[in-house]
């Protein structure tokens, strides 16, 4: 068995997968929530969903009291049978692949709390919980910023003093890369084609997004940078803007940069310029209602990605093999594939209107066949990934 845990300073997502098998089985996925204010723990097993009130004090009590349920309810026999555990971390500076949780890469986690301190911190204090609770398992680190590794100096670096990455480890590090991992491997297998001959451009489009640039199987470029804050329009988050508009801003408003930065992380996005939701649905549902602050969010929105699309387009040149829409926007918004599809007329795309509106499983072809690229709606997987990756460390 192995755990997989994605943690966050009140919650812990978690998700156990048997691996017994060849293939590792999804058997159980689950959420502690409201931890340090009161607690409730939830999971789904066998088709049941299961909720319990619980004083969580902190994250140990919160690992312990799952463990102990899963015992419980015989979902497994004890708290041993979970041989490993693996960790969803957004910033590990640059480290760049999944890695077992030594000093040293737990340093390096801690030290990454300055780039990441919406993220990082709840992991830390899950990774010391679980090493309180469950000693003998091994733990494992996957890293959003690994996969990115591969961009060179000119994606990378920005264009400012060059102590300041070197001092200081200013750069471009891009996220969600467990995510198009999971995509980039499933599309070759999908193509039949050799991993490092795909190119692709992904969109990982949800509450937080990103659209990343994959070519000849590796991370070639992407629209976050030094924090997840850079790139697309997003549900909270700005997306990239003019660098003075902050320095103004304070200077407006009487507020200190940690403020404006903390309106431009959780207070801008679909949510500002809408004035009223940070949801997708919501927005959609009032652009087909013709609302002007819905409609003016959702063009925004659209035309900011496929800007970036056209971008890495040209980085790729003309062999590329699909357009990839991921994540909870990404897999079901089928308003917002057709307006960033629409957006893109120097790429010959020609959605096939009905496909882009069924359901689906893991994937589909939204585009016809007249469409010079391929476009594609791709289920991720992040936690099915990090489990993969974990049983790799730990043979």
């Amino acid at each position: 068995m192995i755990l997989v845990v994605n943690a966050g300073s009140s919650s812990i997502k978690f998700r156990l997968f048997d691996t017994s098998e060849k293939q590792p089985k999804d058997i159980l996925d689950g959420l502690a929530e409201r931890i340090t204010i009161d607690g409730i723990v939830s999971f789904k097993y066998e088709g049941t969903k299961y909720k319990f009130e619980v004083d969580l004090p902190n994250h140990e009590v919160a690992v312990d009291f799952i463990l102990k349920k899963l015992v419980e309810m015989k979902i497994i026999k004890s708290a041993e049978a979970i041989k490993a555990v693996g960790f969803r971390i957004v910033h590990g500076g640059t480290i760049s692949e999944s890695s077992v949780i030594s000093t040293e890469v737990f340093n390096t986690i801690k030290d990454a709390v300055k780039l990441a301190p919406l993220h990082n911190p709840g992991a830390i204090t899950a990774i010391e919980a679980v090493k309180k609770v469950m000693p003998n398992a091994n733990l494992v680190a996957c890293f959003d910023t690994a996969y990115h590794q591969t961009l060179n100096q000119e994606q990378y670096l920005y264009a400012v003093p060059y102590e300041w990455y070197e001092k200081h480890g200013v750069r471009k590090y891009g996220f969600h890369g467990i995510s198009y991992q999971y995509i980039t491997q499933q599309l070759a297998n999908n193509l039949n084609k050799d991993l490092n001959k795909v190119n692709a451009i992904i969109c990982h489009l949800g509450n937080g997004a990103s659209i990343a640039c994959i070519k000849e199987g590796k991370s070639f470029d992407t629209t976050m940078g030094l924090t997840p804050l850079a790139g697309v329009m997003m549900g909270t988050r700005s997306g990239d803007i003019d660098p003075s508009i902050i320095e103004y801003i304070c200077n407006e408003l009487k507020i200190t940069v940690k403020e404006a930065t903390s309106i431009l992380n959780k207070q801008s996005g679909l949510l500002g310029m809408s004035g009223e939701t940070s949801d997708m649905r919501d927005i959609t549902n009032g652009y087909k209602q013709n609302k002007p602050n819905f409609i003016r969010s959702l063009n925004k929105y659209s035309q900011v990605a496929a800007d970036y699309i056209i971008r890495f387009a040209n980085l790729i040149g003309h062999d590329i093999d699909a357009i990839v829409f991921t994540a909870g926007i990404g897999e079901n918004s089928e308003t917002t594939r057709e307006e960033i599809l629409k957006r893109l007329p120097l790429l010959d795309i020609e959605l096939d209107s009905k496909a882009n509106e069924v359901d689906y499983d893991e994937s589909k072809v939204i585009s016809t066949k007249n469409s010079k690229i391929p476009v594609i709606v791709m289920r991720t997987n992040e936690e099915l990934m990090i489990c993969l990756d974990t049983i790799k460390l730990i043979k």
